[in-house]
């Protein structure tokens, strides 16, 4: 590519009938002075693209930092929702183990105390008998004393 100062520095050699020196210099003056313009804006377009480039894969690369993050996320609610449907199911299968002890101790004591009630039943009958013995008693001896 030929830089600006290629231009500014080219000489050309003379002729009997060549072009006006003056008039090429200003016309090549005019052609550097645009050529360096454009290499100006075009370093500058330059650099504005890499710079674009550059934030371009920031931002690629922030995606990819949150997909992963919303991954673990995911799968961090389902290991939190698998942890609790298991703490749920021990739960529920304690509480059923609770359940049947407590329904075998309430079992044991109806039949406890049914037993005490029996054996209350039985001691009341009892008395009951020895009481009517002892009235039938004395009344044999109140029938007797006449």
């Amino acid at each position: 590519m030929i830089r600006p100062i290629d231009i500014q520095n080219k000489e050309f050699s003379k002729k009997i009938k060549g072009y006006d020196c003056d008039e090429v210099d200003d016309f090549l003056d005019a052609i550097i002075q645009d050529y360096e313009t454009l290499g100006k804006e075009n370093q500058a377009l330059k650099d504005r693209l890499a710079l674009m480039t550059k934030t371009i894969e920031h931002y690629k690369q922030l995606e990819e930092t949150m997909q992963k993050s919303l991954e673990v996320a995911r799968q961090s609610a389902d290991d939190i929702r698998n942890n609790t449907n298991i703490e749920a199911q021990t739960i529920i299968s304690k509480a059923k183990l609770d359940a049947a002890r407590l329904s075998k101790q309430i079992d044991e004591e109806h039949i406890r105390k049914h037993q005490e009630m029996l054996n209350v039943k039985s001691e009341v009958e009892q008395y009951k008998l020895q009481v009517k013995s002892l009235c039938s008693n004395m009344i044999k001896m109140m029938d007797n004393i006449d």
